[in-house]
């Protein structure tokens, strides 16, 4: 029985680990262990604890009750309350998810105590360091022993950073790196099934009759003429489409638009009749969503790639993505505000005819991954 410590603390990490532990509790019961940690990183009840309910994730063993939420103290609290969990589980890997800062605190904790490193999402890059998950994962990366990535563009990052498969036992020196699939395409297929018409009818939704818009990053949310500018063109394109934007507001972009627009602006955005503001929305919910609407605005890396799941086109709030195959696909536009029209951008990709080839696996990547963690470790 080989012992999994996986570490998640974010609203991505809760969904991607949900399709692991489906698979372990399905296939793998009597031969992998898993022993979730949560780092506290998202601790709004409706970023975290519903999505424990709502995809049945295993009950964290243990929730740490993080104070800081600067980045580099963030961090600095998960690596010591994590290094003293691993003292206690003594695991034979730890599993991290994605780019964030829990991330990047679970590959340094268990590397410095020569604990193997498993990276689900590895191999992705912005090229953009400015962002501080284009620093997370390139650090978690080159401290990984399992690395598994979602695309054949990902292992390509990698080998130009010279990590590539190695032949040899694997170890943070000789990692092994595979092409595996998307395990958000797993859980996408899977969770699909269960929607249900619900939030269309809460909200008087119309299939197909509106866009959906989500927007957190800070490069959009905490620059004052960045944010008036894309909540200037969410406007323009209602005014001159007549179409529904459902927009699911996250609490960090709640209070940006209180902070940075004067009061005229935001009564204006917060009030018009077309642009629906709700609450943060469930995994289950977003998928209905994500499968119903038109297209999609967003500067959510796992909403963008949700969308092109669901064969949705979509208009990405930022000038560079980690998921290129998307934009060169022709099934996603870079939009930046200095220089780009969300009208125009919106207009020109309405009028095409867009394919959506398979780019992200075949639904069953959680499978591959939990049987690849046995043979190699």
């Amino acid at each position: 029985m080989l012992k999994i410590l996986t570490l998640i603390g974010a609203r991505p990490q809760f969904i991607k680990a949900a399709a692991i532990s489906r698979a372990i509790q399905k296939s793998f019961s009597t031969k992998l262990e898993e022993v979730i940690v949560h780092s506290g990183q998202h601790y709004d009840a409706n970023m975290s604890a519903i999505f424990f309910e709502e995809l049945a994730i295993p009950k964290p063993k243990y929730t740490f009750n993080l104070t800081a939420h600067v980045h580099s103290a963030q961090t600095a609290q998960i690596l010591h309350k994590l290094e003293e969990v691993l003292e206690v589980e003594k695991p034979n890997a730890v599993l991290v998810y994605g780019d964030t800062n829990t991330t990047m605190a679970g590959a340094l904790a268990a590397s410095k105590k020569h604990i193997p490193v498993i990276h689900i999402e590895a191999g992705l890059r912005s090229f953009n360091k400015a962002m501080p998950e284009e620093i997370n994962r390139v650090l978690t990366d080159h401290c990984s022993s399992l690395l598994f990535c979602p695309t054949q563009t990902a292992v390509n990052n990698l080998a130009k950073e010279s990590i590539v498969h190695s032949n040899d036992r694997c170890s943070v020196d000789k990692p092994k790196v595979y092409a595996c699939g998307d395990i958000m395409y797993d859980n996408s297929l899977y969770f699909s099934k269960q929607v249900d018409d619900s939030i269309l009818i809460k909200h008087n939704l119309v299939k197909n009759k509106f866009l959906l818009f989500t927007m957190h990053r800070p490069s959009n949310t905490d620059h004052a003429e960045r944010l008036r500018s894309i909540c200037s063109m969410v406007l323009e394109l209602i005014e001159k489409q007549q179409l529904t934007v459902v927009f699911p507001m996250h609490p960090r972009t709640k209070k940006a638009l209180h902070s940075h627009l004067s009061s005229e602006q935001l009564d204006a955005f917060t009030t018009h009749p077309l642009l629906k503001i709700i609450e943060p929305a469930s995994f289950i919910d977003m998928i209905s969503l994500e499968k119903n609407c038109e297209m999609v605005i967003t500067d959510s890396g796992g909403v963008q790639k949700e969308a092109y799941f669901f064969e949705k086109p979509s208009l990405i709030l930022r000038s560079e993505t980690e998921w290129v195959e998307i934009v060169t696909q022709g099934a996603a536009v870079l939009v930046n505000q200095s220089n780009i029209s969300l009208l125009d951008e919106f207009e020109l990709l309405r009028s095409k005819k867009i394919k959506f080839p398979q780019l992200f696996g075949d639904g069953n990547s959680a499978q591959f991954i939990c049987r690849t963690i046995l043979e190699q470790l």
